[in-house]
């Protein structure tokens, strides 16, 4: 029998914020190359990092201990997630301790493993039932602390949330969005401008079309139904062509609306109707395999500003026949 390998390279630049990784093949090994640290003396600053499969979310660090480069070695704790985007496990449920009644409600809990700003959470067994089992984009993350979610609601839940838990969907949009485009939920539509606020980041792109859901106790029924498109996008909004001004006013339901039911859109095309739309690549599985690199001085996805070059290794054994 014999042993082949398959080595891979790239570089970026970091954000400060965790990196996504995209690898055309699995991966047993990888090594992390920041050159901007590696040229620097900063203190405490990592500049090569070394992961194997069998760390698991550990990385094995060389860093600068002094303000000189002289190098010192440790490991650091999650810090490299092995991710199949197919495939991604809903997180553990984890309390929260409170919640609070406004349009970007803050969550408080003293466990945030894993989470990162843009990360997507799910609420559970809060009392702001109107919540409960939807997605959030997430922001303003404190660590072991809170987290806020990020899209701002037409309407704040109605009271203040008790005690509750969440739960990790996905670390990134990138890896919740298994296929684009995707239903989303609405957040808030402000009929002076026709823009359209979602719960999750939503991917779409300009020259889509959207058709609407709105339930009687969101307001803005005479949207119900309709098919616009858009003409201009942020991460988390989008404006359509269809004038709204004298439309009813939006309402995103309270905790006391029951049946709680979820304003929302689908793009045409994400079903069976057929696709419209100038931007047609967007429809696509964007299923990948890859690894998730935690941000920061003594992680390998680095800090702002930081040049860091990777390579990734696979093992494939041959036998011969």
């Amino acid at each position: 029998m014999a042993y082949d390998s398959i080595i891979q390279t790239g570089s970026f630049t970091a954000d400060g914020n965790n990196k996504t990784l995209k690898i055309r093949s699995d991966v047993d090994k990888m090594v992390f190359e920041n050159v901007t640290q590696w040229a620097g003396s900063n203190n405490g600053y990592g500049f090569r990092y070394t992961w194997y499969r069998a760390l698991d979310t550990t990385a094995l660090m060389e860093y600068h201990p002094a303000g000189d480069h002289t190098c010192a070695v440790n490991t650091t704790a999650a810090a490299i997630e092995l991710i199949d985007s197919s495939n991604y496990d809903l997180g553990a449920a984890i309390a929260t301790t409170s919640g609070t009644n406004v349009t970007r409600p803050v969550y408080e809990t003293g466990d945030t493993t894993g989470l990162a700003n843009g990360s997507i959470v799910r609420l559970i067994s809060t009392n702001h039932n109107n919540l409960n089992g939807l997605d959030f984009t997430i922001d303003a993350l404190a660590a072991n602390t809170s987290f806020r979610l990020a899209n701002t609601l037409a309407t704040a839940p109605g009271r203040i949330a008790a005690t509750g838990h969440y739960r990790l969907v996905a670390p990134n949009l990138e890896i919740y969005s298994m296929f684009t485009p995707g239903n989303r939920n609405i957040a808030k539509i402000d009929k002076t401008t026709d823009v359209i606020t979602t719960l999750v980041d939503h991917g779409y792109a300009i020259g889509q079309k959207v058709k609407f859901s709105i339930p009687a106790k969101a307001g803005m029924t005479e949207l119900d139904g309709i098919t616009a498109n858009i003409t201009a996008i942020t991460d988390n909004t989008f404006t359509i062509d269809v004038d709204l001004s004298a439309m009813t006013t939006f309402t995103f339901p309270v905790y006391t609306d029951v049946p709680c039911q979820i304003p929302s859109c689908v793009p045409v095309g994400d079903g069976k109707s057929t696709v419209s739309s100038t931007a047609p690549s967007k429809f696509y599985n964007q299923g990948f395999i890859g690894v998730v690199l935690t941000g920061g001085t003594t992680y390998p996805g680095g800090n702002a500003g930081d040049v860091i070059k990777w390579t990734a290794f696979k093992a494939v054994r041959i036998d011969d026949e």
